[in-house]
């Protein structure tokens, strides 16, 4: 089961971008969809965890011939290799000696830099519980001891394979769409997008009977910042605002400047229950520490209101699912701002 989950996130992410690219050919901004279908040849760089030597050496030997390889014996060490390069593969032993290596992926995996890096774990035969626990965090794939030769390349190339072709698709997406759908301030979707984006999440939604939820995220009196601290300082409460808010969401979510001070999130496959924690755990993220503004000379409180809510069913609407979360987000400013309401169903 733990498997199945893996790949099942997997198919969610690469699903996901794969209709970001339909939305993008539909308003006529992708030249050419099949170049998506062509990942890049060349060499893998793979960073390899394992601090038991003569196996380092078996596994380094094995894919040298293709990829760049890099052997790391100590997992401190290797989460400082990968905070300042950039690996196509980790591969990891899960029963290293001097180090948590269960610890190590739940590093990779909660970094941004390395969240979509995929990892090759390399567990002790029979250590299932180990093993189930990698795959829940995150790690894509799996060898058991002893290592056959064989079945290491093959599985490497299949990771290598499908980095690359979904680094053409974040590549494409970044290059054909920034200007046109992305908001230039806060590097987030604009608007434009999200309202054409919607409404396939949402069909694709009640077609398969999925939960989907969204946060209507407006800046506390974000009018009176630009009225005492000027446009300047307002752009810079603007732009690290939409990093926090990419900060927080996963890979699936659509986060979008909706307009003004007014932020939307869309949250596939996700119930309301969980979309409040995050929004919860966002509104505590931007009041707890100052924005930075003014060539961070200086720095400001900032809260956000948040409203909630999810799609009623097969018969709700794109306008009624944007209603009811825009009423929620109203109860929270009427309410004293700096709060999540949840609209319920």
């Amino acid at each position: 089961m733990a498997r199945v989950r893996s790949l099942v996130r997997l198919k969610l992410m690469t699903d996901e971008l794969r209709m970001r690219e339909a939305t993008g050919d539909r308003l006529g901004l992708m030249d050419d969809a099949e170049a998506l279908h062509r990942a890049g040849a060349g060499m893998g760089r793979i960073l390899v965890v394992e601090d038991r030597e003569t196996s380092a050496r078996r596994i380094a030997e094995s894919l040298r011939e293709q990829n760049k390889v890099t052997i790391e014996t100590d997992a401190r060490e290797a989460l400082v290799r990968v905070s300042g390069e950039e690996y196509d593969l980790v591969v990891v032993s899960l029963s290293l000696e001097r180090s948590d290596g269960l610890r190590f992926c739940s590093h990779l995996r909660s970094e941004e830099r390395t969240r979509n890096t995929p990892i090759l774990a390399i567990v002790e035969n029979g250590d299932t519980t180990r093993l189930v626990r990698a795959l829940d965090m995150g790690v894509n794939d799996y060898l058991m001891r002893p290592v056959d030769r064989n079945e290491l390349t093959a599985r490497v190339r299949t990771q290598l394979k499908r980095k690359r072709y979904q680094d053409v698709l974040r590549q494409n997406l970044q290059l054909s769409l920034e200007m046109a759908i992305t908001d230039p301030l806060t590097n987030l979707y604009n608007r434009r997008y999200m309202e054409s984006h919607l409404g396939t999440l949402v069909q694709r939604a009640s077609d398969r009977g999925k939960p989907i939820s969204l946060l209507i995220v407006d800046i506390d009196f974000f009018k009176s910042v630009n009225d005492t601290h000027g446009h300047d300082v307002g752009d810079d409460v603007l732009r690290e605002f939409g990093e926090r808010l990419a900060r927080s969401v996963r890979g699936i979510d659509l986060a979008c400047r909706y307009g003004g001070e007014e932020f939307v999130v869309v949250m596939p496959d996700t119930d309301v229950a969980f979309a409040y924690n995050v929004a919860e755990r966002l509104r505590q993220e931007i009041a707890n520490e100052p924005f930075k503004v003014n060539c961070d000379v200086q720095t400001l409180d900032i809260t956000a209101s948040i409203g909630v809510t999810s799609l009623l069913g097969p018969t709700d609407s794109v306008d009624r699912f944007l209603k009811r979360a825009d009423q929620a987000l109203y109860r929270a400013k009427r309410e004293g701002r700096n709060r999540v309401v949840s609209e319920a169903a």
